[in-house]
């Protein structure tokens, strides 16, 4: 049966002054998100990473950098001390600075401190000069170790063998010269003996573990002699040695050089830790009440192999064997069975994660939080990087989880971007309850001032579909210098500074980040089914919908090991995650392998009802001194599967082979979450959030066109409302229907626009008029008496001659009068053709009365970047995203009409021109744009810039 969708629509305006009514009584938490939607606090702010290059800095700068990042309505900075590729620097355009962490650094360092305080803005403190974690204080038994290997030949019957010392290579695997502190006997400082084996060489056959034999008990490591009787044959005798790999920090400051401390112990990193805060601590007095409210450890890009003095003892005590023998297969694993192989990586990667996330992640919290300060990170890492990690863990083992996601830059593997961290990291937050999900956003390599917040706003848009609920510039850079635009700026990232040509009408940018990320940090994700990502390291989470996807209109959560076997419970048939949620069915992923006792749990949970979901790995993980695990796991999957095909329930306590989490869902008749008649074109996304009988949804339009649609939302008795984190109006939704367990409601959604549906436990009454033919209806919006609709065919045209004034000294004329609208980029004139900066439009237009009953809005079409509109001598505020649209009802009047469109965009095109023509109007560092093709400005594209229209105003009927 086809629905009747009968609405009216009534706005209500709420404000935390206003004291007008403000949705169902007596819900506080309903008013305090109302409140906190409408005015974000500090806490659901962006934050920038606040670049110092090379460590040079002006305080007097600073102060007003950071009065500017108050005013835009940012939250706080992460300190970020950095040196400068030598591209970026020519002719030491950046000079040193201080070194980090010194006298010097600390004195300017509380000047920070002390202004932030003042203006009650958040500090983090990223903990090295760039990454990872280390600097020039870091002594040689803290430092990053890897294993080094040397071999000799052995005859049958010799005693006395000489074993050298390991040569160390010169270069790194990055090809960097590795700094290793040596001693007078030309050794590393800091050695430590691993194993001697002695190997027999066997042809044409896998090497046998149990004939390699351990004689470190026999070897001199001062004399570097082996006394041992070599038995029969020909053997290979291999020393193993732990030294210092000598990686340093990746792009570090010029006085900051050091190296990057052994991150599987934490030592090292109790060292590291200590040392910040017993520098920062006098600058402070108390954490407790500074503005540094946390430490952050930046992405773990080392390259060389790790080890670290306590793994051996470590994988014993994880594994029950010992890893002596199998050191060889470092080295070349083609000596071993393949399985064999596979088995003991899985170990060790698994030993090296848990010594990471125990002795790094988990101490730093440690530590951190026992002098009142949190710990934050993208322990995950981007997924460019061999990370051995358990990244869910890892992550859950922080204060506050960090990832990233690049603007317009991609790896794609197999299909996915792999640096696009945001599932993962949400997955993490939501499952240890940690409540905030950052995101480093908008990181790049080739768009330098070459956007504006219209081409950010999807990316975070995304983002925020995918769980983020805290935004992270990347990334502000300080300017020693108040002359010179656009100034100094980092080689990677958007260029986000009072700098930056949009910077001052940027506010409404930020405010709506804000809006979106205060609701999604006070509610709690919503999920159908859980995945279990299962048991390997590295375990990196891939993008919502990619590698694993439940079918259009619902969503899913990712859990792990440590969470599946300690926390997950079945209540009522229904998977349960105390405090984080409930789940109709939990799908295990199609690893070949998995360990035991993940199987013995989902048994257990299938005999209590649960819906699972899977295929049966074919062995277990790992390696084990017998076979009683095998054959534990033969047992358990002969019995516990069920054959593919069956129906879910119907045999108890089984895992249903064969069906997919889509094809369970529909056989438990639960229906989507959120859908619309479209699915198919898969134009929207959403994500769902719930808190206390409130329901959130976020829905997002992925394409540059309007979208009108009939959406429907799995909710019963209650009442929708529009919260548009774009202006921060609230319109409660009188009339909608319901049925079969889901209400339908219309949005119209502007090119990559996006609206929170809220939907409260107050039933309101259904009466009104019948719904508009979508299909004749351009776009359509909310009011406070009724749905008003247009057409999209304007009334009028604003096509009369335009005025445009341009500022004095940036190579424009003062002014010049355009008969049409098009980017200044196609004028003739160099200095308009390569105009940076603020233009103003002006022009006039008659206006004729029309339907009384009707609101009569302004649409400027294409800008570039961000306008600022005022008719008849009122401002209409500013815009910056599509539709770039204003209710003009109340300024227009009948006759004559003055226009003013003030557009502002990028830095870009006046570089370019720069570069093109040899004028200087002009500075910066950055001479290489698109690092990827290596491009010079004089080589970059012109982005269209100005109003280039067209300008056109509309009729919107009201329907009541």
């Amino acid at each position: 049966m086809r629905m009747l969708l009968l609405i009216v629509i009534a706005f209500v305006a709420f404000s935390c002054s206003s004291g007008m009514e403000s949705g169902p009584r007596g819900n506080a938490d309903y008013d305090r998100l109302v409140k906190g939607f409408q005015n974000p606090p500090t806490e659901a702010r962006p934050k920038v990473y606040w670049w110092w290059l090379n460590g040079y800095v002006d305080t007097l700068r600073l102060r007003e950098e950071l009065r500017a990042i108050k005013e835009i309505g940012l939250g706080g900075v992460d300190v970020f001390e950095i040196g400068v590729p030598a591209s970026e620097n020519v002719g030491q355009a950046i000079p040193a600075g201080p070194a980090f962490m010194g006298p010097e650094f600390l004195e300017t360092l509380k000047v920070v401190v002390d202004e932030a305080r003042k203006l009650e803005l958040e500090v983090g403190m990223n903990l090295a000069s760039s990454w990872n974690a280390g600097g020039s204080w870091t002594k040689p038994e803290h430092a990053a170790k890897t294993i080094y290997m040397s071999k000799v030949k052995a005859h049958s019957g010799s005693t006395r063998i000489k074993v050298p010392f390991p040569t160390i290579p010169k270069l790194d695997p990055r090809g960097r010269t590795r700094v290793i502190k040596y001693g007078d006997d030309g050794k590393p400082e800091f050695r430590r003996e691993i194993a001697v084996l002695a190997i027999p060489k066997e042809a044409d056959t896998p090497l046998d573990t149990t004939r390699i034999v351990n004689v470190s008990a026999f070897f001199d490591s001062e004399a570097d002699v082996l006394s041992w009787v070599v038995p029969e044959g020909e053997w290979e005798i291999h020393r193993y040695v732990c030294a210092n790999s000598g990686e340093q920090l990746f792009m570090p400051s010029a006085q900051s050089v050091g190296p990057i401390i052994d991150h599987y112990d934490s030592s090292a990193t109790r060292a590291h830790l200590e040392f910040f805060v017993d520098q920062i601590r006098p600058l402070v007095d108390d954490f407790a009440t500074s503005p540094i409210k946390y430490f952050y450890l930046a992405s773990y890009e080392a390259k060389d192999f790790a080890w670290s003095t306590t793994l051996p003892e470590s994988f014993r005590r994880m594994n029950g064997y010992d890893i002596a023998k199998f050191l060889p297969l470092l080295f070349d694993n083609s000596l071993f069975d393949k399985e064999l192989v596979e088995r003991f990586q899985f170990d060790l990667r698994m030993t090296l994660s848990e010594l990471m996330i125990n002795n790094h992640y988990r101490k730093a919290k440690e530590i951190s939080n026992s002098y009142g300060l949190k710990i934050a990170s993208e322990a995950g890492g981007p997924g460019v990087y061999t990370i051995p990690v358990e990244a869910l863990k890892a992550l859950g083992s922080l204060d506050i989880p960090r990832g990233e996601f690049w603007h317009r830059t991609t790896r794609v593997e197999d299909g996915v971007d792999i640096i696009w961290l945001v599932k993962e990291i949400a997955a993490a937050s939501h499952i240890y309850k940690r409540g905030i999900v950052e995101e480093e956003a908008f990181t790049s390599f080739i768009n330098d001032w070459q956007e504006g917040p219209a081409d950010l706003k999807p990316l975070a848009d995304k983002a925020f579909a995918e769980g983020m609920n805290r935004v992270v510039i990347h990334g502000f850079t300080h300017n020693p210098n108040a002359e010179g635009v656009p100034g100094i700026g980092y080689f990677a990232g958007t260029h986000f500074n009072p700098k930056s040509g949009w910077w001052k009408v940027g506010r409404p940018f930020v405010d709506y980040l804000s809006r979106i990320s205060y609701v999604l940090q006070q509610t709690d994700f919503v999920a159908d089914v859980l995945y279990y990502y299962g048991d390997d390291v590295p375990n990196l989470v891939p993008p919502k919908n990619t590698r694993f996807k439940v079918g259009d209109g619902y969503d899913y959560e990712i859990i792990n090991k440590e969470i599946l076997l300690g926390q997950l419970t079945v209540e009522n048939d229904k998977l349960v995650l105390p405090g984080v949620g409930s789940y109709h069915a939990l799908y295990i992923g199609g690893a070949e392998a998995s360990s035991y006792e993940v199987l013995e749990k989902l048994a257990e949970l299938a005999s209590k009802g649960a819906i699972v979901l899977g295929e049966k790995p074919v062995r277990t993980a790992g390696l084990s001194k017998d076979n009683e695990i095998e054959i534990k796991l033969t047992d358990f999957s002969d019995k516990v599967w069920a054959q593919p095909g069956t129906n879910v329930r119907s045999e108890e306590g089984k895992i249903y082979s064969g069906i997919l989490p889509i094809e369970a869902l529909k056989q438990l008749n639960v229906p989507p979450d959120f859908s619309y008649p479209e699915n198919e074109n898969s134009s929207l996304d959403y994500i769902h959030y719930r808190k206390d009988g409130l329901d959130f949804y976020l829905v997002r339009n992925t394409t540059d066109q309007w979208v009108n649609s009939t959406c429907r939302f799995r909710q019963e008795n209650k009442s929708p409302e529009i919260w548009d984190p774009t202006t921060g109006e609230i319109a409660a939704v009188r009339t909608f229907e319901e049925e079969g367990g889901q209400v339908s409601l219309p949005l119209s959604l502007p090119p990559h626009g996006a609206q929170l549906v809220c939907f409260t436990p107050q039933k309101s009454k259904a009466e009104g008029q019948p719904l508009p033919d979508l299909n004749n209806v351009s776009w359509f919006r909310y009011e406070s008496d009724g749905i008003y609709v247009t057409a999209g065919v304007p009334i009028l045209t604003v096509d009369k001659e335009w005025t445009v004034k341009f500022p004095k000294g940036w190579g424009a004329p003062d002014s010049m009068l355009l008969p049409g609208l098009e980017p200044l980029t196609n004028s003739d004139i160099p200095g308009v053709k390569y105009f940076s900066g603020t233009a103003s439009y002006t022009t006039s237009f008659d206006f004729r009365k029309g339907n009384n009953e009707a609101k009569i809005v302004i649409q400027l079409g294409d800008v570039s970047e961000v306008a600022e509109v005022w008719l008849n001598g009122h401002s209409l505020g500013i815009s910056w995203t599509p539709p770039f649209q204003y209710d003009i009802t109340d300024k227009v009047i009948v006759g004559k009409n003055e226009l003013r469109v003030d557009i502002t965009n990028n830095w870009s095109n006046r570089l370019v021109g720069d570069a093109i023509t040899g004028e200087k109007f002009t500075t910066t560092n950055i001479k290489v744009v698109n690092r990827t093709k290596k491009l010079g400005w004089e080589h970059v594209p012109l982005v269209p810039s100005g109003l280039i229209g067209p300008v056109e105003i509309y009729e919107m009927k009201a329907i009541r």
